[in-house]
């Protein structure tokens, strides 16, 4: 990839993620309050995403030469997402849509994250492109959403998002792709076996498809203002991003700084089952974002494992994982959130993370063998 596609690709990812936090974040709102569909019916709806997420790379890989190049159609499919929003309820449709949309862009996009970083500077490269510029658009995006919502209704805001959808679009029309090569292989080892395994629990305990923005909301009491307490607790969550992020290139540490991750998101959802207020949920975030900083040094340490050739196959397996633990997911979703049991739901999230903790000894000592 050509000097200038690092800074073309940091422009595209803040665009998109702006875009992403300014109508995303209201997705699971809108689908209860403006097309009146149930938990169950939401469910539904991620039941046909996450297997395109998790099994279309796989195809994708096989089948394209230029893999990086899938970025462009995760973003032009998440443009039509949201272009079909405002007519379509179908949750199939809905489902089948949102996933291709995803399945497109997050292959890629890691594969460019990893590519772009030398082992030494990787989980910084990382850490700017997975969480400090999310973060940072995180803050401004839920505000500017909340209030395009609260003044217009969600059908401006979903005209904003296409508009801005499409300037990403165009600019990765821009970015000198490499070629993939050495196509699909499944590294036969038990380093990748614990891995995979690892990416199962962590699919199985994330709670931003459907439980935490329906949380938030609940305790923010409207749209407008569940817009503020999320940009408030990203801002928290950036101030500790840049904190952590420059020691997270501590080669030797980054199995220890994910089981510090796991035990504070931990710490987080079950001090999330006791909250009860917006300024509770903004003090909490800088429980979740010092989680979230020291969690990614196990995504930088799954690339450190396995050489160059490998890392389009190992993302896309990875995906793979995390759809496993996602579909998983939705069964304590459609049992707790629909009667709107977040306290459990949140702590046996945390039971179920705590599992990792095992995992990541296990692979330390793997590593030193």
């Amino acid at each position: 990839m050509q000097t200038s596609s690092p800074k073309t690709l940091a422009v595209l990812v803040s665009i998109f993620f702006f875009t992403s936090n300014l109508s995303g974040t209201f997705l699971t709102v809108y689908y209860r309050q403006e097309l009146g569909l149930s938990i169950g019916e939401i469910a539904v709806i991620l039941l046909f995403t996450f297997p395109l997420i998790g099994l279309l790379p796989l195809l994708l890989l096989r089948t394209v030469k230029n893999f990086e190049r899938i970025i462009s159609w995760g973003i032009f499919f998440t443009m039509f997402f949201y272009i079909i929003l405002s007519f379509i309820k179908n949750p199939v449709v809905l489902g089948i849509t949102y996933g291709l949309s995803i399945a497109t862009f997050w292959p890629s996009f890691n594969l460019l994250q990893f590519r772009l970083g030398e082992t030494k500077v990787r989980a910084r490269t990382i850490s700017l492109f997975s969480s400090i510029i999310p973060s940072l658009a995180s803050i401004g995006g839920p505000v500017v959403g909340g209030f395009i919502i609260d003044s217009f209704e969600f059908h401006a805001l979903f005209a904003v998002a296409v508009a801005l959808y499409f300037i990403a679009f165009f600019l990765s029309l821009r970015i000198r792709f490499s070629q993939e090569t050495c196509g699909f292989s499944v590294p036969r080892n038990g380093k990748f076996a614990v891995f995979f395994v690892s990416f199962v629990l962590l699919g199985l305990t994330e709670s931003y498809w459907v439980a935490y923005p329906l949380f938030v909301l609940g305790v923010s009491g409207t749209v407008l203002n569940m817009g503020l307490v999320l940009a408030l607790s990203a801002i928290v969550i950036s101030m500790v991003t840049f904190l952590v992020n420059w020691l997270s290139d501590i080669k030797r540490a980054r199995v220890t700084f994910a089981v510090i991750g796991v035990a504070l998101n931990a710490a987080w959802y079950v001090a999330l089952s006791f909250v009860s207020t917006t300024s509770e949920v903004v003090a909490l975030s800088m429980i979740s974002g010092l989680g979230s900083a020291f969690s990614i040094s196990w995504f930088a340490f799954y690339g450190d494992s396995f050489e160059r050739y490998s890392y389009a196959s190992i993302l896309v397996l990875m995906e793979t994982g995390l759809m496993i633990g996602r579909i998983l997911n939705l069964l304590p979703t459609y049992m707790f959130v629909s009667v709107a049991d977040y306290a459990t739901y949140f702590r046996l999230l945390a039971l179920i993370l705590l599992f990792l903790i095992p995992l990541y000894v296990l692979m330390r000592r793997i590593s030193r063998d």
